[in-house]
């Protein structure tokens, strides 16, 4: 299902990338035809395709960075139709597909917890998931932060029940996570990082590009 999503963006980015050139070529052409610069080709044709370079460097540079992050953080958001987010450094969110088919997972023993995550809660020592099984029963889990080999089994009830022991917790659902909320949010933080140094790695070679094409008509015409 991404890989339809990947290709759609790259469709809708290729026709941005197309209508932009064109707009920024005609702006260029003007600009040369007042001025009387020379090398007009050229300065029109880079105008014409710095939509593209911006686009086709952020993706590229994009899909190396999360690339990276997936190694290094544990955080892929449905490349491949697989996502995943951890929880601690021994427990993580999976998902295929889409998010809402998300499960538990521990590191330690390739375990896959069962039933689908409804609902997570995150605080600063700990994260409580809720999960949903068959036969309408919920579990609560709690995964420790300061020992994250460890998760505890708060509550197993039917609906009804599971309701009364959040309320008897202090538990709140409206303050929960969605599991597409929560891989959304470690996406985010993954790439605090990344995203601003791309934006400027691609924005330094495309004025560095310019610069070298001003340079070199301010160069022709003092000679």
């Amino acid at each position: 299902m991404q890989i339809i999503f990947l290709i759609i963006f790259a469709i809708i980015a290729l026709i941005v990338a197309i209508f932009l050139g064109i707009l920024c070529s005609i702006v260029a052409r003007r600009i040369v035809r007042r001025r009387n610069w020379s090398h007009k080709r050229m300065i029109v044709w880079l105008a014409a395709v710095t939509p593209a370079l911006f686009i086709g460097m952020e993706a590229v540079l994009g899909l190396i960075g999360s690339v990276y992050i997936s190694q290094t953080k544990g955080v892929d958001l449905g490349f491949g139709d697989y996502w995943q987010a951890p929880l601690t450094e021994s427990h993580y969110l999976c998902a295929v597909d889409m998010p809402e088919n998300a499960s538990v997972g521990s590191r330690d023993n390739d375990n896959i917890y069962e039933g689908l995550v409804q609902h997570l809660w995150v605080a600063e020592d700990s994260i409580l998931v809720a999960c949903y099984s068959s036969g309408n029963d919920y579990a609560l889990y709690a995964f420790h932060s300061h020992d994250s080999s460890i998760d505890t089994l708060l509550h197993r009830a039917d609906s009804l029940q599971f309701a009364n022991a959040l309320q008897n917790r202090n538990i709140d659902v409206k303050t929960a996570l969605t599991p597409d909320e929560y891989f959304n949010r470690a996406q985010r933080e993954a790439h605090k990082i990344e995203s601003p140094v791309r934006h400027t790695v691609v924005i330094v070679i495309i004025l560095a590009f310019w610069a070298a094409l001003l340079w070199l008509i301010k160069k022709n015409s003092s000679s």
